[in-house]
């Protein structure tokens, strides 16, 4: 392992010390006065909430737009009957091609679970049937993901918010991307005709996790950018593998049906690459420019969509607000979910593998303006079980008003083939006892989730997905606390 980190590693992170930080430009902007103009563009948060709140519409500047949007919807007399779209969102699949039941899943290696992890020394560390909570996933829980469509209704459409890969260091753009073009196959053969909007995590990386954003290509998005040709248009296929981000029309999806069309009007999907935040991404070491110019290109795109009176979900795979990801950028996008708060509807991301939310609040007077879901991973690996979310949005106003988990219980599954099926495990706002998803609720369930114990326990094992010894550590970490 220590072989493997080196080698991918070390070169790029003195590389770019060195490239960046003796850099004559570089080194004279930062430590001598005398060096302008310079050709760094420095992060400040503070100059750019000035600017881009400047022309904040007088009609958000309460910064109650989307509360106040989920009190009309409660108050509708017609709520029951509100026309809704069904969504199903997938994260951190993190397939292990290789893997094989009954080999050693308590190795030392980046992967266990396969041929390369030897003989199990025990029967308790054999990989199990269908998974096993110290490895990636099996290839075969994919395919569970279609009996879920008699329990959950038929996805309008799929958000897959990426790390397809195992956790493994892959040298190769064609190995690192073996996975995620084995899953785009298969949600091809189970959702033929289903709209499907997918966007890369870290994972997919040769090696992990570095995307150098000066290049002007990069091999592993344009595989992946291949892949996806039934997924994206041309336009928008030919933007992701130049920019390795993407804005798209979401009625101009290539299987979009005429009713998708009719529900999805005037409705954006942004899908953004999260590697300009990412702290392991040594690539952004001494990067002091918005790499890929992604948030210059992101208030861009959402300036026109309110010019236009349309609407945006939002999605990618590092949260902005998580420790992962830069502050300075994270700030920056933090501005733009202010500015554009009646614009953006949804923010979906996942990376952390676990079920979370984290409450957008604005720049001035730090009020509740919206909400970054988080789901849980549909890989075991780390104590989960596998699971994904079936959103429900408020067709009219493009709102989540339900947000259910399904999970498989992998130890009863791999004890009974009847037990390998997704089950509903909960309903977000019911499970807390939520009046709805708006940001005042949640911000709400972090003061109950922080005073309340029992709720704190719930939340912990949501958290996991009710894995493996999930009861144990919720009530640990409360013990802790």
């Amino acid at each position: 392992m220590c072989y493997l980190t080196s080698k991918a590693y070390v070169s790029v992170v003195m590389t770019n010390f060195k490239k960046k930080t003796f850099e004559p430009n570089y080194f004279c902007s930062m430590f001598l006065p005398i060096c302008k103009p310079s050709k760094y563009t420095f992060l400040d948060p503070k100059a750019d909430a000035k600017q881009i709140l400047a022309d904040k519409p007088e009609f958000i500047k309460n910064n109650d737009f989307i509360n106040n949007l989920y009190k009309e919807i409660e108050s509708d007399k017609n709520r029951a009957g509100r026309e809704t779209i069904l969504a199903y969102h997938i994260s951190d699949m993190h397939l292990l091609l290789d893997y094989k039941p009954g080999t050693n899943s308590d190795c030392t290696g980046y992967t266990c679970c396969n041929e390369k992890a030897g003989k199990p020394k025990s029967k308790s560390a054999e990989a199990g049937k269908w998974g096993d909570y110290n490895c990636d996933s099996n290839p075969a829980t994919i395919d569970l993901l279609k009996s879920a469509v008699e329990k959950t209704g038929k996805p309008d459409f799929i958000l897959w918010t990426g790390d397809s890969n195992d956790h493994g260091i892959e040298f190769e753009p064609e190995v690192s991307t073996n996975s995620t073009i084995h899953i785009t196959k298969k949600l091809l053969e189970m959702f033929p005709d289903t709209v499907i909007f997918p966007i890369h995590g870290n994972h997919e990386y040769s090696p992990m996790n570095l995307h150098d954003f000066s290049k002007q290509s990069n091999d592993v998005i344009g595989l992946i950018g291949n892949a996806w040709s039934d997924w994206l248009t041309p336009e928008v296929k030919s933007e992701f593998i130049k920019k390795s981000y993407f804005s798209y029309d979401s009625v101009q999806h290539p299987k979009s049906s005429a009713d998708f069309k009719r529900k999805m009007k005037n409705t954006h999907i942004i899908a953004l690459n999260t590697q300009n935040c990412y702290s392991y991404n040594f690539f952004l070491d001494g990067e002091f420019n918005d790499a890929g110019n992604q948030v210059e290109w992101l208030e861009d795109t959402l300036r026109e969509i309110e010019r236009n009176g349309e609407l945006a979900i939002i999605i990618g795979h590092i949260p902005p607000g998580e420790i992962d990801c830069s502050n300075p950028v994270s700030e920056r996008y933090r501005i733009l979910l202010d500015r554009f708060q009646h614009v953006i509807r949804l923010n979906l991301y996942g990376h952390t593998h676990f079920e979370e939310f984290e409450v957008i609040k604005s720049i001035e007077g730090e009020k509740a303006i919206g909400v970054n879901h988080i789901t849980s991973s549909f890989t075991p690996h780390q104590n989960q079980n596998p699971s994904f979310r079936v959103i429900t949005l408020d067709v009219e106003t493009k709102l989540p008003i339900r947000i259910e988990t399904y999970t498989m219980d992998l130890a009863k599954a791999n004890q009974n083939d009847a037990n390998a099926v997704f089950l509903f495990d909960h309903e977000f706002a019911d499970v807390y006892g939520l009046k709805d998803l708006s940001p005042n609720s949640t911000q709400q369930l972090t003061m109950k989730i922080r005073d309340d114990e029992q709720t704190a326990k719930m939340y912990a094992i949501n958290k996991l997905a009710h894995g493996k010894g999930s009861a144990e550590i919720a009530a640990n970490k409360c013990n802790e606390s």
